[in-house]
């Protein structure tokens, strides 16, 4: 088999995997952060970040805390397909992360209404705040989830509020919150910079799958898959007989594949008929010298070389 014909096979066979589980990457559709407090409520909406802040402060001996800084994510979940089996996971990157003194801090994220957009004004978003405000009373941690400041990158274990939002419409929404007993500030990117808030959701892996099925796998071609298919000779020499039959079967493995692999399985079987096309060439040139070989030994009576034998003198 030509080095050109294993590779577009193994091309098939990688689309082929990449089929078998629905792997999404859904963009926040809407995300603005509010100030919550007496001095500063306001909406931003069109900053390439969303603050995430607390302000603790001592008056007269009581620790004081304020929200300059309250995040808003949506994500438009209307064309998502979803299984039992699915793990979906909130990301955000932040740009930079303030903290005073040694005490610990994270972020808490918890559910919010989705009857808002960008361009709703203060009170909308307050009224789509209240479940997070019942979580909060009744102290729920099950509904709470939560990230430390360890690195730049959080990440929130949404599964079981994803199913809950497909159940009850096409959107689902959250709020972040800072919790620290001093002041704690994450400046995530927002949707606006291009590296906002993503909902990735994917099957969770079978320890039990083929390994066909369970490596990494990409629609894309690798660069070096790329440059190796670039760099082979149009041709190659003709393989054995044995090879000419591998050749046959792969085609017809191929013309197996899913249908959305069919472009890929018809350069395996194009490759293929290409490559049977020229050892039949040059067998044929083959059987033609060797029984002209023949014809003229026998006409000068010196030896015979039977076909498919050894040399007789």
């Amino acid at each position: 088999m030509s080095k050109r014909l294993i590779i577009i096979s193994l091309l098939a066979m990688m689309l082929a995997g990449n089929a078998l589980g629905e792997f999404a990457q859904i963009p926040a559709s809407n995300d603005v952060y509010i100030g919550l407090g007496t001095e500063n409520m306001q909406v931003y909406n069109q900053s390439n970040q969303l603050i995430c802040s607390v302000n603790v402060t001592d008056i007269n001996g009581t620790r004081v805390s304020t929200y300059p800084g309250v995040p808003m994510i949506q994500f438009d979940i209307s064309n998502l397909n979803v299984t039992d089996d699915d793990i979906a996971i909130l990301v955000l990157k932040a740009a930079s992360i303030k903290k005073n003194g040694s005490d610990s801090a994270l972020i808490a994220l918890l559910s919010i209404g989705s009857e808002w957009d960008e361009g709703s004004d203060y009170t909308t978003l307050l009224v789509n705040i209240l479940p997070a405000w019942n979580i909060v009373k009744k102290n729920d941690l099950t509904q709470m989830g939560s990230d430390s400041d360890g690195d730049q990158v959080f990440a929130f274990d949404v599964s079981k509020k994803l199913m809950d939002a497909k159940a009850t419409g096409s959107s689902m929404s959250f709020l972040l919150e800072a919790i620290s007993n001093s002041s704690y500030e994450a400046d995530f990117l927002s949707r606006e910079s291009n590296r906002g808030p993503y909902l990735i959701v994917m099957p969770y892996p079978e320890s039990g799958a083929d390994s066909a099925q369970t490596e990494n796998q990409t629609t894309a071609l690798p660069p070096a898959v790329a440059s190796a298919l670039a760099s082979l000779p149009a041709q190659e020499s003709a393989p054995s007989s044995a090879t000419t039959s591998a050749s046959t079967s792969v085609s017809t493995s191929a013309s197996n594949l899913p249908s959305n692999m069919s472009e890929a399985g018809n350069a395996v079987r194009a490759a293929s008929a290409a490559d049977k096309q020229n050892n039949e060439s040059i067998n044929n040139e083959s059987i033609n010298k060797t029984t002209g070989m023949r014809a003229n030994l026998n006409a000068n009576q010196k030896l015979t070389i039977p076909l498919g034998e050894g040399v007789n003198l």
